[in-house]
């Protein structure tokens, strides 16, 4: 990313090499890190981790008391965690970084370098997608082991553990492209999370098939015995979509930060 760079053919050398894609994702992720790694958005975060745990908690103080491990489980892990931890995480983490480097100029300096518009979005997307899905695993982890120890009934822990990454990815790749097509990305994503996927989806059954959320829900039953009958999105469709939306993010945001109107970026 030096400014010491000039292209070579297809590739992008400098006066000490070729261009590693690897050493810029890390400056890019590193960058994002501190664009987005504040005290309010720290404990934000620790907020909608914390409260699934909480639920574990009392659960287990009840004993037998409490019911079956399954429905608990399954009804925390859909409402606490894939419906709301998994999606403000990424909401917070895919358009902040945008935001703040629009305001102080960092990303005008971005696209002038010799780094791929597209390799920017991508690190970007990385970044969000795997610390999201992260913490929603330590989420769906740490409930899990507080509310039935080490036990994974009908494999509902290490399902949804894989449900949520996958929701990390996506919600990411979408909330990233939304932080490059509008100014509004926080409340577009917040409309999206709280009244297409929450309300609209629950009324209208085919816009099952345009939600995160029901995605993550297929991809967590079909890990488990009790999800093979389940109605709406299938597996195979919501691995096809995530890996539509990431590519679609990708190559738009490239095209996106081709453009000079880099003041039109941000939350």
């Amino acid at each position: 990313m030096a400014a010491n760079m000039a292209p070579t053919g297809n590739r992008a050398v400098s006066a000490f090499g070729p261009v590693s894609f690897v050493q810029t994702a890390r400056v890019l992720i590193r960058l994002a890190w501190a664009r987005t790694g504040s005290p309010v958005l720290v404990l934000g975060i620790a907020a909608l981790l914390l409260l699934p745990m909480v639920f574990g908690l009392v659960f287990a103080s009840r004993g037998a008391l409490s019911g079956d491990p399954v429905d608990f489980l399954m009804g925390r892990y859909d409402s606490l965690v894939a419906g709301l931890a998994t999606p403000l995480i990424a909401l917070l983490l895919g358009t902040s970084a945008f935001s703040a480097e629009t305001d102080d100029g960092t990303l005008l300096y971005l696209v002038t370098t010799t780094t791929p518009r597209w390799w920017i979005v991508a690190s970007r997307v990385l970044f969000a997608s795997v610390l999201t899905g992260l913490l929603s695993a330590v989420a769906v982890l740490g409930t899990g082991l507080i509310a039935v120890s080490t036990s994974n009934p009908e494999q509902v822990v290490s399902a949804y553990t894989i449900a949520v990454f996958y929701g990390g990815v996506t919600y990411a790749a979408l909330f990233t492209m939304l932080a490059l097509v509008t100014r509004r990305a926080l409340v577009s994503g917040l409309v999206y999370v709280l009244f297409w996927e929450d309300a609209l989806s629950q009324t209208f059954q085919g816009l099952q098939y345009l939600s995160i959320r029901k995605w993550m829900a297929a991809v967590a039953e079909s890990l488990t015995p009790s999800g093979s009958d389940r109605v709406g999105p299938s597996l195979p469709f919501a691995l096809v979509a995530a890996l539509v939306l990431v590519s679609v993010t990708v190559y738009l945001g490239g095209r996106r930060l081709h453009r000079p109107r880099i003041s039109r970026i941000g939350t």
